[in-house]
């Protein structure tokens, strides 16, 4: 029996069969692919290599296709369920299947869609009773949520804030006795913040600066860069007096003189973006007693032939030509 050629259409250059299937774009559009093709039983050029596919085979690939399609509003859905006991939980109780929830949700939400569906499905319950749970694992794992869900998110980050979450992280950043909490609290209102005047505005009314200060001044370095990442990114003209009100031109400058750390380059970064376009913030810097132009003068000095400290002395460097009009530049 002969068959009639497919009818075929010209498109520029290419030649289009009609009835062309869709090709697969994925593995598991491979794997469908794989079993409509079996199903219909047609002999193809190779058939006479590879025979049609066995029932055992069918079902197994089938299975593979089936298990590898996740069905993500119910896993958030059951990790919720779960995340919904945490209040209920006392010192003595184990706390591992909540923790284990939060990997759960963290998997998926770094997603944008699905971090909007894990709220729209109610996801957000669970915040204020992990937040204040009596176990450390709990608080800092819900504030790395919320920073993940609010990271770029403009959706989580409005929620978040009619939420009443704001206060909650402000005082887990201000007074608790975790150092993870302290971290992971700061981070998610870094994220928060950004981009987000509505959020920065409540950051201010509820004393946030304050409390951004204080993890400046903890001895813990990571908050101390995450603080001075988040001083960095803020350039509003009325976060810069709030931050010169508030004694900020001060503690970086002695921060800044310490030791080279760690934490120096972003401390010099955080205070790099303060004084620029920000007089009352210069003329602090330019006082005698802080003593930071002879502070620039020895970071560029010590540590300028050393590539590793290649971003210190550049800021620095910036800093000198802003505030002192490039002396120690030159020296």
């Amino acid at each position: 029996m002969e068959f009639l050629p497919a009818i075929e259409y010209q498109a520029g250059n290419i030649t289009v069969p009609e009835n062309q299937p869709r090709q697969p774009q994925s593995l598991q559009d491979l794997l469908r692919f794989t079993v409509e093709a079996s199903s219909m039983g047609q002999e193809s050029a190779t058939s006479h290599l590879v025979g049609p596919m066995d029932e055992d085979r069918r079902q197994f690939l089938e299975q593979t296709l089936r298990s590898m399609t996740v069905d993500i509003v119910e896993v958030l859905s059951k990790a919720i369920e779960v995340l919904k006991r945490a209040s209920s939980l006392s010192t003595e109780d184990d706390p591992t299947e909540c923790e284990e929830a939060f990997q759960e949700i963290m998997d998926h939400v770094d997603n944008i869609d699905n971090a909007n569906d894990f709220h729209k499905i109610g996801g957000f319950c669970i915040f204020q009773p992990c937040l204040n749970s009596v176990h450390s694992g709990l608080r800092w794992r819900a504030a790395d949520l919320l920073a993940e869900l609010t990271q770029n998110n403009p959706y989580c980050q409005q929620k978040v804030l009619e939420a009443k979450l704001m206060p909650v992280l402000i005082s887990l950043l201000n007074s608790d006795l975790n150092e993870q909490v302290r971290i992971k609290s700061l981070y998610a209102l870094s994220t928060l913040i950004r981009e987000c005047k509505e959020a920065l505005e409540e950051f201010r009314q509820n004393d946030g600066f304050s409390a951004l200060l204080k993890a400046l001044q903890s001895g813990v370095d990571k908050l101390k860069i995450k603080a001075s990442f988040l001083i960095s990114s803020l350039n509003q003209a009325w976060v810069k007096n709030e931050l010169h009100r508030l004694g900020f031109v001060q503690e970086f400058v002695n921060l800044i003189s310490e030791e080279v750390n760690p934490c120096t380059e972003h401390l010099l970064s955080a205070l790099l973006n303060l004084v620029t376009s920000h007089e009352a913030s210069q003329v602090e810097c330019r006082g005698t007693k802080l003593e930071l132009r002879e502070t620039l003068s020895r970071l560029i000095e010590r540590l300028g032939p050393k590539e590793e400290y290649k971003e210190v002395c550049e800021y620095a460097r910036q800093l000198s030509l802003i505030l002192f009009e490039g002396d120690e530049v030159d020296k």
